[in-house]
């Protein structure tokens, strides 16, 4: 082998300089080293802030009852007969009435389910006060690996790989971490009833992680 090399060298060089590309496209295509790595993000809650107006109450102009107007009998001493106008005093009461907001609501918790690697966590369909709707995971801890996303399936809750992107699917973001507790917005236009599971999904692959109910 060692003659050869010398006899060869530039043939060897080559094939090492395609060795040594081999490895590297390796390494950046299938990221080996996350399966050692894992990525911890924690987010709270979002909070819609909201801007209060003033109470309409406050703001009504006060109203004033029109004067009365009494003609003093004859035989009681007037001033020349002119009619006397009395105006009957006024009290105006304003209450003002503070709304609080509702708060985000749970309207559906599950749990993941192993369908491609190991995963734990619970995940959360939450609305916001304003109506939005994201998807929650809390005390999430799976593996991690390659160009992992967040998925919305048609699919059913089973233990095939390749079942949830192969129908239809809504991509609602990469995944931000393997661990923690993190939110990822549902679009406005995504009927729950039909994307009734929640994936998370090697979309490099085409290989699903884990996986839980929506509704």
């Amino acid at each position: 082998m060692t003659r050869w090399v010398k006899r060869h060298r530039g043939i060897a060089a080559a094939m090492a300089g395609f060795g040594l590309i081999a490895i590297v496209v390796g390494i950046v295509w299938f990221q080996p080293h996350k399966l050692f790595i894992d990525e911890r993000v924690d987010e709270a809650l979002p909070v819609v802030t909201t801007t209060q107006g003033p109470s309409p109450a406050a703001s009504a102009p006060s109203t004033i009852a029109p004067p009365v107007t009494t003609t003093a009998p004859v035989g009681v001493s007037s001033t020349a007969g002119v009619p006397t106008t009395t105006t009957p005093a006024t009290t105006t009461t304003t209450t003002t009435t503070t709304t609080m907001p509702a708060g985000p609501v749970v309207i559906h918790t599950s749990e993941l389910i192993e369908v491609g690697h190991a995963g734990t966590g619970s995940v959360l369909i939450v609305e916001l006060e304003d109506g939005s709707r994201v998807v929650r995971f809390e005390d999430l801890d799976e593996s991690n690996g390659p160009d992992l996303v967040v998925i919305l399936s048609t699919s059913d809750l089973i233990a095939e790989r390749d079942a949830y992107h192969l129908g239809g699917f809504v991509d609602i973001g990469e995944l931000k971490g393997n661990q923690g507790n993190q939110n990822y917005v549902i679009p406005d236009d995504v009927d729950l009833t039909e994307y009734t599971t929640v994936a998370i999904w090697c979309r490099r692959f085409n290989y699903t992680f884990n996986a839980a109910t929506t509704s």
